[in-house]
């Protein structure tokens, strides 16, 4: 008798039934005065469909009848653990859970708005007041020759040495092998300020940008050394045509309409709970921003 009671799992079911049973003695009383309909678990023939065409989209068959009725069984087992699971709390403090809630609600918010459809003229205000959005990088194609402090007494100098060289001979290549090995290309093509900054240090990047295109031009310092840079082609950022960018600009104008309607929604949940934040937290906490009128005990889209 001795070792079964020091059984854990013996403990456990104890435990658990000691738990169970003050649960439904301490919510007996809220139970019988609740309304039945409160108390319903539904599923209804779109349940049913909804859960077919999820099984067919995974499987690429429609389920079967016996597969179905375990689909739906499961279903309901689902939500009524989940009904339970509430009722006695577990979903109290519970960071998955909390962040599962909030994606849904999140989910419904941007599936109803992704319905509105902006005008022409919504478009082209949005185009004009944002107009940094539309741009388009500029980018550059250049050859560069590296020369390493490391290996060189006098980088500098040499890196100098082969410019003067260079220019006298007008070499867009120079015919013989000049300057150190990097394990970087040699030759860049297209790419943007951002590419280049990643690859050889933001002050080289500022600085190519700069430079005149077509000629030899140096010292350039990277984060690797000294380079002698050739550009040899450049094209500045431009600011898309409204018929050219409209695509974009009616992805953006979604994008800041969903931005909008999740801040609002959110200040009016602010209003409605009362929110208490101590000294430290609250001054973390993001100011509020103005929004316009809305309903947040029925933010409007459907249960999916």
């Amino acid at each position: 008798m001795i070792g079964v009671a020091k059984e854990p799992l013996l403990h456990f079911l104890l435990a658990g039934g000691v738990l169970f049973g003050v649960h439904t003695w301490l919510n007996r009383a809220a139970e019988n005065s609740e309304p039945s309909k409160a108390r319903q678990v539904h599923v209804g023939a779109a349940d049913v469909q909804w859960l077919a065409e999820t099984w067919a989209r995974q499987w690429r068959r429609p389920p079967t009848r016996e597969e179905l009725r375990g689909l739906v069984t499961d279903y309901l087992n689902e939500q009524l653990l989940a009904r339970e699971a509430r009722a006695i709390g577990l979903d109290d403090d519970d960071a998955v859970v909390r962040r599962r809630l909030a994606q849904k609600l999140t989910f419904m918010i941007d599936g109803t708005l992704r319905h509105a459809e902006p005008s022409e003229n919504e478009l082209q205000q949005f185009y004009e007041k944002h107009p940094e959005r539309f741009r388009t990088d500029a980018r550059i194609s250049f050859t560069h020759i590296y020369f390493s402090p490391e290996r060189r007494s006098n980088a500098h100098s040499d890196a100098t040495d082969a410019l003067t060289l260079l220019v006298k001979m007008d070499a867009e290549q120079p015919d013989g092998e000049l300057g150190d090995r990097l394990l970087i290309a040699r030759e860049f093509r297209e790419e943007t300020e951002q590419a280049i900054s990643g690859a050889l240090g933001s002050e080289f990047a500022r600085t190519v940008f700069s430079l005149r295109p077509g000629i030899w031009s140096g010292p350039v310092k990277s984060e690797y050394g000294l380079h002698l840079v050739r550009i040899t082609n450049l094209r500045t950022a431009r600011l898309l045509p409204f018929p050219e960018a409209r695509a974009y600009v009616k992805d953006e104008w979604r994008r800041e309409q969903e931005k909008s309607a999740k801040e609002t929604y959110a200040a009016e949940l602010r209003k409605k709970y009362d929110v208490v934040v101590d000294e430290t937290a609250g001054s973390l906490l993001a100011p509020v921003a103005p929004v316009a009128s809305v309903d947040a005990a029925n933010p409007g889209p459907a249960k999916p």
